[in-house]
Formats: C-alpha cells, sequence, structure tokens
C-alpha cells in the first residue's frame, strides 16, 4: 500500500515556529469580537497550524493576526480549517488552516523563510554525514 506522508503532498514547505498569533471567527459572533491567543506549531505559504484551547469546527473561516520577531508590523490573513486533532494530554487542540486570504508578498516571504531554513538544514546534515564518513575511512 502506497502511503504518501504528509510533507510528500504539500505544495509548500512548512517550518516549524513557535510564535503566538491571534484569531477570531468570522463572521464575529459579537460585533466586538475580542480576539483569541493561540500559538503556532508551524508555518508554510499554503497555511498555518495552530495549537488553540477551544475547538475549532472543519471549515471554519477565521482572521488571523501573526507577530514574527523580525517583522515590525502583524501579518493580517483570512484562513479556513481543513483538519483539527484534540491533544487531550495538553488539553489543547491542533488546527490545520489553509491560507485563503493573504498579501501575495506575504505568502511569498512565508514560502522563501521556509525553504531558506530547509536547504540550511539539508546541507548542514549532509556536511555532519560527510564529516562522519570522512572520519571513519581515516
Amino acid at each position: 500500500m502506497n502511503r504518501i506522508r504528509k510533507q510528500e503532498r504539500r505544495k509548500f514547505i512548512r517550518l516549524k515556529a513557535y510564535h503566538l498569533a491571534k484569531y477570531k471567527p468570522l463572521p464575529p459572533k459579537e460585533p466586538h469580537a475580542v480576539s483569541t491567543l493561540a500559538s503556532i506549531k508551524d508555518i508554510g505559504g499554503g497555511g498555518i497550524c495552530l495549537r488553540t484551547k477551544e475547538h475549532i469546527p472543519l471549515s471554519s473561516i477565521i482572521e488571523l493576526q501573526i507577530k514574527f520577531p523580525a517583522i515590525d508590523t502583524p501579518i493580517f490573513t483570512v484562513v479556513k480549517v481543513v483538519w483539527v486533532k484534540q491533544l487531550k494530554k495538553y488539553k489543547l487542540y491542533e488546527i490545520g488552516a489553509q491560507f485563503i486570504e493573504i498579501e501575495e508578498s506575504v505568502r511569498k516571504f512565508i514560502d522563501e523563510q521556509a525553504k531558506s531554513v530547509y536547504e540550511r538544514a539539508g546541507k548542514e546534515k549532509v556536511s555532519l554525514l560527510a564529516r562522519l564518513f570522512l572520519r571513519r575511512k581515516k
């Protein structure tokens, strides 16, 4: 049976990230709805994985505000929840969400950052393996 790993099915590389984000459902349930905090597990040009304290149903549309340390202003985007996983041990939920409204320059920036980190990590692994192999040959 050919099982394709999630990473191989993705169009965009995901970058592990541990930043905070704020979200609120669209349309808001209340006129003056307050954003709720979530943590980012990973992010790529196509979407994001969030950890939340509350369950967010599949297909929900949420407004997301992401604050990266390297960027002065927060990124605002709209996402659609495509999967939900309960983490009972931590009393949290992991939410996989696809970007449905995002500035193309922001998507490109996120994708380039993920590729850059991925390529550096790959080169470091190759370099480490090469050093280990050369030591054994001596």
